[in-house]
């Protein structure tokens, strides 16, 4: 029996998905647990398996495409299968092909929205107008739309690219522009453009060649949705930082005591552990800091899910130690370690996604004292861990050499005062100072 690959919904707030890769070709053979393709979202990567089997007769979306949750994405059926039905009539050919990439603009997206230059920082086009779009350098801001209710289509667009008055140019012009990489509407010139014409562009370009950047890459993915966010976040949360020095003498004490047990174990404990064991036991407390802020909607979370960044390949991830409050420090440690491994090797599930309460980054290794970490909504809090570094400190009247640490707490400070975020800091500071306090 035919069976449809759909783009899986990989969590709640997922909307959309990019193939990223084909691990099958059409033609091939798959059984049950076979890799398909790779889906990149919002969040992260994961590996599509079959779970069924026959033969991959119709790969739909190619790698590169972007499509929404559930849309077809190919066709698995035995060879001689009619599949006709579920691939459409007119799948094959190339320019309806083009048009049927509207179905993935739904009614509620499109919500009224019109593509006017008023409006220009939404524009609502097709996934293959995107495509084509970028890919001739056109400005989809400039295309009149003729999809329902204002969303450009592909031959929007090629309609667009065919209209532009055409740029008269000479062979001998043309030829030397595209050795150089030059565009020639770029060349302003009332008749004909002559080869050197281009020539003495070639040469006021290089002229200011030091202000032209050398390199230059559309942020796309991963790295475009975390780009928007961070800026969303930062222009729509008031943050202030709070910086607190802590003694780290006892804290490494400990660890080194510990650090033999755990290795028998197989485990590696980390100062990330440990403070994350001091972040359990106090959340429960400062319940303003374990919060949620949407809109004007406050969630007090009666739980600890701890969510660790860990720096991935295509930018910042952060899974989240789900029920941190009743774990011993073992088990946060087995359960951080699985999920940066999970997360480096793209294995995370979108639960390990969602639902965080309070996060912690640390950038120590990369020898910081103290930065700004940027709050992952809707959380409204964030712990930032520094490095270690001896430093002189007066104790009793004497001085004295003690390694010393920064920790640089974020706060949204439209819900949380500054005053208790100084106070939380200042436990988390005893208990640093004083370990031993952990112990139940």
């Amino acid at each position: 029996m035919a069976r449809e690959i759909l783009m899986p919904k990989l969590g709640l707030t997922m909307a959309e998905g990019t193939v990223t890769k084909w691990f099958v070709e059409e033609g091939n053979n798959v059984k049950v647990g076979d890799k398909l393709f790779e889906v990149e979202t919002d969040k992260l990567t994961n590996e599509i398996i079959a779970d069924t089997e026959g033969i991959v007769r119709k790969i739909v979306v190619q790698a590169g495409e972007t499509v929404p949750v559930k849309a077809l994405i190919g066709v698995i059926a035995d060879k001689n299968e009619d599949i006709s039905g579920i691939i459409g009539k007119n799948l094959g050919n190339k320019e309806e092909e083009k048009v049927a990439d509207t179905s993935y603009i739904s009614d509620v997206e499109v919500n009224e929205i019109k593509n006017t230059k008023e409006n220009s920082d939404y524009i609502l086009a097709t996934p293959y107008a995107k495509k084509l779009s970028y890919e001739k350098g056109i400005d989809l801001s400039e295309v009149e739309a003729t999809g329902y209710s204002g969303v450009i289509l592909a031959k929007d667009v090629e309609r667009y690219q065919n209209d532009k008055p055409r740029i008269k140019a000479t062979p001998a012009a043309k030829k030397m522009a595209s050795e150089n990489n030059i565009d020639l509407s770029a060349i302003e010139k009332n008749d004909r453009i002559k080869k050197s014409d281009v020539a003495g562009y070639a040469t006021k370009s290089e002229k200011s060649a030091y202000d032209q950047p050398t390199e230059t890459e559309k942020a796309v993915g991963m790295r475009k949705i975390i780009s928007e966010r961070m800026r969303a976040n930062w222009i729509a949360t008031p943050m202030v930082t709070f910086n607190m020095e802590v003694d780290m003498t006892e804290f490494i004490r400990l660890r080194e005591k510990l650090k033999p047990i755990y290795a028998a174990e197989g485990l590696k404990l980390t100062y990330n552990h440990m403070i994350m064991k001091v972040l359990g036991k106090l959340l429960m407390k400062y319940r303003h800091l374990n919060a949620s802020l949407e809109d004007d909607t406050i969630t007090y979370h009666n739980y600890v899910n701890l969510g660790v960044a860990v720096d991935v390949e295509k930018g910042l991830m952060v899974p989240n130690v789900k029920g941190l409050e009743t774990m011993t420090l073992k088990e946060i440690a087995e359960e951080t370690e699985r999920l940066i491994e999970n997360a480096r090797t793209n294995k995370l599930n979108p639960d390990d996604l969602f639902n965080g309460t309070f996060t912690i980054t640390n950038i120590g290794m990369f020898g910081m004292d103290s930065f700004t970490p940027i709050i992952n909504r809707p959380e409204v809090a964030i712990l930032g861990i520094n490095r270690i570094v001896d430093k002189p400190v007066a104790i009793d009247k004497r001085v004295v050499v003690r390694p010393m640490m920064n920790l640089s707490l974020t706060t949204d400070h439209s819900l949380v005062d500054g005053a208790l975020s100084a106070k939380f800091l200042s436990e988390i500071k005893e208990f640093i100072e004083n370990p031993y306090l952990l112990i139940d």
